[in-house]
């Protein structure tokens, strides 16, 4: 067998252990193992317990004049909810957490990729288009859009290009 660590990892990243003698599949999110004596009943377990059961497949309950990333995505043409809260997360983190560390000279990598965040802010705040942090059903916090218009929304596809 080879000592290359990615080739003892199948397509489900299961993986034997030698010293057990038994499959073993690392749930990353949670940092868990699970373990079960042939592949089948590993992904049995995977298959039932695990997959699609994530926070993303979720539906939430949002108060009126809300919307969510989702659905602002979809109408502003920006791009997946998942786009559209990285570009927020990148917009809102603070400056501080970019500087180089380093002390070299030069924009580093993690500042080129803020400054699409704040482009992003900055064309929701010339269209007035507000929006937050709020607690959800699921007491987790989630980026939502508040009293989003027509209007609102061709102002800023008009600076977003």
């Amino acid at each position: 067998m080879s000592s290359n660590k990615e080739n003892r990892y199948n397509k489900n990243s299961f993986y034997f252990s030698i010293t057990e003698e038994i499959w073993c599949w690392k749930q990353t999110s949670a940092g868990k193992i699970f373990k079960a004596k042939t592949k089948s009943e590993l992904l049995n377990i995977k298959n039932r317990k695990f997959i699609g059961s994530g926070n993303y497949s979720r539906e939430y309950k949002l108060n009126k004049n809300l919307i969510s990333t989702e659905q602002f995505g979809k109408i502003s043409g920006v791009g997946s909810k998942e786009y559209v809260s990285m570009l927020l997360r990148r917009g809102t983190k603070p400056t501080n957490k970019y500087e180089n560390k380093s002390g070299g000279q030069g924009v580093h990598r993690p500042e080129n990729r803020r400054k699409k965040g704040l482009h992003f802010i900055d064309c929701l705040n010339k269209s007035n288009i507000n929006f937050d942090r709020v607690l959800n059903q699921f007491n987790t916090y989630v980026w939502v859009f508040k009293n989003v218009t027509v209007e609102k929304i061709i102002r800023f596809k008009n600076y977003w290009k």
